[in-house]
């Protein structure tokens, strides 16, 4: 959650206390209508890109590189890697292969042997172009970074692997079955040192294996320990570049708990140096994730690092580097084994691995709205839409069980309000005897709400447990996978503001220059409700003071929130108008009633039950 939702909801809180306390003096008037709803850069690299721009054409990109990455692709290493290093110009031809799943195609290059495009099937980013996540013209991904014996940092996407396939080779695993991709460096030049990679392939899954092979390793890799590198982040794909960045971070688990760097400051650097068992190392944007998961043993460390930069047009990108420490335990043939994952943020996916992988869709307030978004809010969405395309009508329907299911909360909100109004003048011959003396008049009428069993809480109690919900609400509908693009009558995504008209000015306080059709209805609506509610003329001014900046803070919220929010308040608006109508009659009854029973006992027909001291 960026910090203009923070200070929205943070707004939204305020506004309601102060309406609360607004309408406490005056409880008997709304007492049957009021309702209210409530993630050590390896290497960094400067990546200058126009906002809105997922994927473009391939230019020459400098590189920034730190003390833990190679110093360039000019770098002489030991005499051992001189012969294959890549050099200006390059010795060898770059040799390509595509790999075909029924989930993405997979691009890898004999340089570095390594990874150079991975794109989802059936999946586009915002200006309709193939997601492609790896940023392929900062270099080739998933390396081994070493120290040689020589001293020299060792990063392998500068060397020259052989391969055995042909260039621009297409490999379809799904009519295939199953294919091994093998690189091998020959360290020596006699095959006694060698470094291999094995990548085995899925046909329907996001993932692929990577089985790591080092040959005499102690004789050409210093302090026994290497590195599995990721060195830049997944590229964007969504409209708002800002938004995509207040999402993006980087993670390790490691014990237990998910240690992650959020770079959040224009170009200050973090950076994690973590030793100890690992499970996984990650990095997330908005909608997609890429895990590195050690399969046999656990990794011995990890390294985060991360920084932010400003684009242009007011965009904002993070850029991350992960990887999992490993130590060598043997020394003439060291082996090691790790799933890749790169996948969209789906939890069910996520959660079937049984790694905690689900652990990085992290919220804002994450320790509330998780439990809320992951028991409550996401099986109920995933159950209804198992039964219904329409996500549009999920959010409808959600919004009348969630209705159904608080109804309790409203009925002891309203009962708390007839209470207090029942005791106001009681309160206001209090407040009138005691009016030189405030602390003797509160102690009297805390002792009036004793007596009477009244909590005076309990009419605004039910408004703010509600809060919660929609702060998980804000969290769901913004990074949910399943309703990217998902779109609904006029909205083309209801992960998105639909916005159906751009001001050439900002609104002052709010910086806000876009105009939400549903956010408009939203506010219509809560204007009928607060007309419904409010009937003190004191209070009028609330009237229109709520529904114009609540209205005003939900245009940069994404349509599902505020479909959800105008379907919350229709129901509403039905509810109190059934309720008044139900009071009405109920009311013209009891006046017919006792109307009929004077005029019996002006005729001298009064009936036992209706003079209790008539007797048989």
């Amino acid at each position: 959650m960026d910090k203009r939702s923070i200070f929205g909801f943070i707004l939204i809180g305020i506004v309601l206390m102060v309406w609360l306390y607004w309408n406490s003096g005056n409880q008997q008037k709304m007492a049957q209508n009021n309702k209210k709803t409530a993630d050590t850069t390896l290497t960094q690299t400067e990546k200058k890109e126009p906002e809105k721009k997922a994927v473009e054409e391939e230019k020459d990109i400098p590189v920034k590189n730190d003390s833990l990455a190679n110093d360039s692709l000019k770098i002489k290493y030991g005499n051992v890697f001189l012969t294959n290093a890549i050099s200006y110009p390059k010795a060898q031809k770059e040799k390509l292969i595509t790999i075909s799943t029924d989930k993405a195609e997979i691009v890898f290059s004999n340089y570095g042997g390594g990874l150079k495009m991975y794109t989802i099937k059936n999946t586009e980013t915002w200006d309709k172009k193939p997601l492609q996540l790896v940023d392929w013209r900062k270099g080739k991904e998933l390396h081994l970074l070493f120290t040689s014996k020589e001293g020299r940092s060792i990063n392998t996407k500068d060397l020259v692997f052989e391969s055995d396939y042909t260039d621009k080779q297409i490999t379809d695993i799904s009519r295939d079955g199953s294919f091994k991709l093998k690189y091998s460096l020959d360290v020596s030049g006699d095959n006694t040192q060698k470094i291999v990679k094995v990548y085995n392939f899925y046909p329907d899954k996001y993932e692929f294996d990577v089985n790591y092979e080092f040959v005499n390793p102690g004789k050409f890799v210093a302090d026994n320990k290497y590195q599995v590198v990721w060195e830049s982040s997944l590229n964007l794909t969504e409209f708002r570049s800002d938004q995509e960045a207040t999402f993006a971070e980087a993670s390790a688990y490691m014990g237990g708990e998910l240690e992650h760097i959020d770079a959040t400051d224009i170009e200050k650097s973090y950076k994690e140096d973590l030793n100890g068992n690992t499970d996984y190392v990650s990095m997330r944007t908005k909608y997609f994730g890429l895990y590195i998961i050690p399969e046999g043993r656990k990794g011995d460390g990890a390294y985060l690092s991360g920084y932010r930069e400003a684009l242009k047009d007011k965009g904002v990108l993070e850029n991350y580097s992960i990887a999992v420490k490993m130590d060598i335990r043997n020394e003439n043939l060291e082996k090691s084994s790790f799933k890749i994952l790169i996948t969209p943020l789906d939890y069910s996916l996520l959660k079937s691995y049984s790694l905690e992988l689900e652990k990085t869709l992290r919220f804002s307030l994450d320790f509330i709205v998780r439990p809320i978004a992951q028991y409550l809010i996401l099986p109920v969405f995933l159950f209804l839409h198992s039964f219904i395309p329409s996500w549009g009508l999920v959010i409808i329907l959600f919004a009348l069980l969630l209705k159904i299911v608080l109804n309790p909360l409203t009925k002891t909100q309203m009962n708390s309000m007839k209470k207090l109004s029942q005791v106001n003048p009681k309160i206001t011959a209090i407040r009138e005897k005691y009016k030189d003396d405030p602390v003797k008049a509160n102690q009297q009428i805390m002792k009036l709400y004793k007596e009477e069993k009244i909590n005076p809480a309990g009419g605004c109690l039910p408004m703010l447990l509600q809060l919660p919900i929609l702060y998980a609400l804000f969290g769901v509908f913004n990074s949910t996978i399943e309703l990217r693009h998902a779109s609904f009558l006029w909205i083309k995504d209801l992960s998105a503001p639909d916005v159906i008209l751009h001001l050439p000015f900002k609104i002052p306080l709010f910086g806000i220059d876009q105009i939400s059709g549903i956010a408009i209805l939203m506010g219509i609506t809560m204007f009928i409700q607060q007309k419904m509610t409010i009937t003190d003329p004191k209070q009028k001014a609330m009237v229109y003071i709520m529904p114009v900046m609540l209205t005003l803070l939900f245009f940069s919220f994404p349509a599902g929130l505020n479909l959800y929010y105008f379907s919350f308040n229709l129901f509403s608006i039905a509810q109190q108008w059934w309720s008044k109508k139900n009071e009405k009659e109920k009311e013209d009854a009891k006046n017919q009633l006792a109307g009929g029973n004077i005029a019996e006992s002006k005729n001298g027909n009064v009936s036992r039950k209706g003079n209790p001291k008539l007797k048989k």
